[in-house]
Order: structure tokens, then sequence, then C-alpha cells
């Protein structure tokens, strides 16, 4: 099943990603729009830190399940709030260890590289679906101008708008994922 994109706060919001509290995702993705990616003007999204160092909780995604398109780039994921001290406070401040859904989040990235920069060629957002496995129906690719957006606005902004009842419709995932 290709994997869907999401362009602007509204798309984001009906997917369900990083929603209801205590989740952590909405609060994951800004962190990482605003201190992980730098738009450079080439349009490249920058990589500030190198994901390969494990910076912030970083690490391989195999991909194995295929939940993502083939590419012959590096996966790397993060989110993880087991890794005590990796992400900043507000990332992790409504994580409750393993009694709710509350680690479930995370984003998965591909790297590409030349000589002298590193930069994100894809950024998806998903859900665990067991200790496991990821879920695919909660699985988005992130576009650029969402994560320009994302950047313009403060934190409190930017969960408010994302997280405000709406009178339309939603996507939003249903899941029923298995507490971690």
């Amino acid at each position: 099943m290709p994997v869907k994109t999401l362009n602007e706060l509204a798309h984001l919001r009906d997917s369900g990603f990083g929603q209801p509290y205590p989740r952590h995702g909405l609060s994951l993705l800004w962190w990482f729009a605003n201190e992980c990616v730098y738009i450079g003007g080439d349009g490249r999204m920058i990589a500030r830190c190198d994901p390969k160092n494990k910076y912030f909780g970083f690490h391989p995604f195999h991909n194995l399940d295929e939940l993502l398109p083939y590419t012959s780039l590096p996966y790397y994921d993060v989110g993880n709030l087991n890794h005590p001290g990796a992400l900043p406070l507000y990332v992790t401040k409504y994580y409750h260890g393993n009694a709710d859904n509350s680690n479930i989040d995370r984003i998965v990235v591909s790297v590409a590289s030349d000589w002298n920069n590193k930069w994100f060629d894809r950024i998806y957002v998903t859900q665990h679906l067991n200790q496991k496995a990821f879920n695919e129906t909660c699985t988005y690719r992130i576009s650029q101008g969402l994560i320009r957006i994302i950047q313009s606005l403060q934190l409190s902004d930017f969960i408010r708008q994302v997280s405000e009842y709406t009178d339309t419709p939603s996507r939003k995932c249903d899941c029923s994922c298995t507490i971690l």
C-alpha cells in the first residue's frame, strides 16, 4: 500500500498521529522540525545531526516488514522514550512508562549524503502496532511544506492547531495499538 503524504496541518490533524493524550508524537514532530532539520536554499532538508551517530536516540530502521518504500538510502528512526535524556523534557514529560500508549509514536527518516552534507530525503511518521511491528495504516510521509509550516509555529500553537476539534469528518487512524 502506498504511503500517503501529509502536506498541511489539517492533514496531520485528520491523520490522528500523536493523538490522543498522553501520546508524544506531536511534540516529537515539532522538536524534529525545529531542531533536526534545516531547509537549505536548494530545497534540501539538511540534517542538523547525523542519525548514524545515534544522537537523540536515533537508530537504524531496517524496514524488514517493508513498511516504507524500498530505497538504497539508510533509514533511521527516533522517538523511543525508553532512552533517558535523549529527547527534551517537553517531548518526554507525559511518558508514563509501559502503562499506556505514551510511547508508540516514531519518526523515520531516509538519509542521503554527499561529501559535504547529510540531508533527509524522506520523513515519515508512524506508530507501533505492538512491540515489534508498526501500523501500516497509521504511517504517513511528511512533506517539506508541512515541515516549513511546523517550523513557523511555536510548540503550543502547533499542538493547539493540530489537536483542536474540527467539524469536518476525519480520517483518524483506526488502530488498536498494544501498550508498549
